[in-house]
C-alpha cells in the first residue's frame, strides 16, 4: 500500500473512486466531473492536502480536503473520506490522517472539522478515536415547496451583490462549511440572492442555486420574524425552479424555529449530520 497526495491526480479517476466508495453509502454520493470541479472551487479543496491510499498503482481510497483561514487560525475540511469496498476495515482511513498530520503541522492548522451521517455508527467511533468530538448536529431537509400564499408584507428584489454585513445581522447559527461565506463567495456567479424588503429596508434574504435547487443561506430580521416574510422568500423561490425540488442541508438542529418554518413549506427532513472537529 502506499499514500500520496492527489495534486496531479486524474479527476476523472478521483470521481471514479469516490463513486465506488459511496455506492453503497447510508445515503449515497454519485459525481461527475463538472460536480467534483465545483465541490473543489466551493469548497476550497486543496489537492496537495488530499490523500489516497494506492494498492499496485490502483487508487482505494481517498480523503478531499479544504483549507480555509478563520479567526481562530487555519481550518482544514474534510470535504469526502471513502474507501472502496473490498479494502474497508484495514484502518485505512488512520493510516491516510497519520500520513496528513505533519503535513497539517508544518502549516499550523489549528482546528479540522468534518461532517458524518448520525446512523453511521462504525465512522462517527473511528473519527473519535483520532480525537475528534461531536460539536453538532446538522438536519438536512429535501421536497416539493407548498407556501401558502398571503397578503405581501415586503417588496422581494433580486440583489446583485452579497451584503454580508446585513446578512449576518440577521443569523441565529453559524452555516457548515459548504453553505458558509467563502463557499458562496467562491460559487457567487452561480448564485440568485432574493432580497425581501419594507420601505426599503431589507428584512430577510435567501441565497440559492437555481440549477442544483440547493437553498444555502435564509435569514430574517429578529423584529420582522412571524409575519410570512420567509413564506414570501420561498414562494419566490418555488417560482424561480419551476415548483421542483428544494434541497436545504446542514441546518443547526438547534435552530428550532427555522426547522419548524422548512417543515411548514413542506420540506421533509431526509438525514441528519454530526459535525465533529478536533485540534491539530
Amino acid at each position: 500500500m502506499e499514500i500520496r497526495n492527489l495534486e496531479n491526480i486524474d479527476l476523472e479517476k478521483l470521481v471514479s473512486v469516490i463513486n465506488l466508495s459511496f455506492s453503497d453509502y447510508i445515503v449515497p454520493m454519485q459525481l461527475n466531473l463538472e460536480k467534483l470541479k465545483s465541490k473543489i472551487v466551493a469548497e476550497d479543496v486543496k489537492l496537495e492536502l488530499t490523500r489516497g491510499v494506492f494498492d499496485e498503482g490502483q487508487m482505494v481510497g481517498i480523503m478531499l480536503h479544504g483549507l480555509r483561514e478563520s479567526e481562530q487560525g487555519l481550518i482544514v475540511y474534510n470535504a469526502a473520506t471513502g474507501v472502496i469496498p473490498d479494502y474497508r476495515g484495514k484502518g485505512l482511513v488512520r493510516e491516510m490522517y497519520a500520513h496528513l498530520l505533519p503535513e497539517l503541522k508544518k502549516l499550523q492548522v489549528k482546528k479540522m472539522v468534518l461532517e458524518v451521517i448520525t446512523g453511521n455508527h462504525s465512522a462517527i467511533k473511528a473519527y473519535e478515536k483520532m480525537g475528534y468530538t461531536v460539536v453538532r448536529k446538522l438536519n438536512c431537509y429535501s421536497g416539493k415547496l407548498s407556501v401558502i400564499k398571503h397578503n405581501r408584507v415586503t417588496t422581494l428584489k433580486e440583489i446583485e451583490s452579497f451584503n454580508w454585513s446585513e446578512f449576518i445581522a440577521f443569523w441565529d447559527t453559524v452555516p457548515s462549511w459548504q453553505n458558509a461565506v467563502q463557499s458562496l463567495e467562491n460559487t457567487k456567479e452561480h448564485c440568485h440572492v432574493a432580497g425581501a424588503y419594507i420601505n426599503d429596508l431589507l428584512v430577510g434574504y435567501a441565497i440559492f442555486n437555481p440549477v442544483s435547487r440547493k437553498i444555502n443561506q435564509f435569514a430574517v430580521a429578529a423584529a420582522y420574524r412571524g409575519q410570512g416574510i420567509g413564506n414570501e422568500l420561498f414562494s419566490y423561490i418555488n417560482e424561480v425552479v419551476e415548483q421542483q425540488e428544494v434541497y436545504v442541508y446542514n441546518v443547526d438542529h438547534q435552530a428550532v424555529s427555522t426547522l419548524e418554518f422548512l417543515k411548514s413549506v413542506g420540506l421533509l427532513e431526509k438525514t441528519a449530520q454530526f459535525e465533529m472537529s478536533r485540534l491539530v
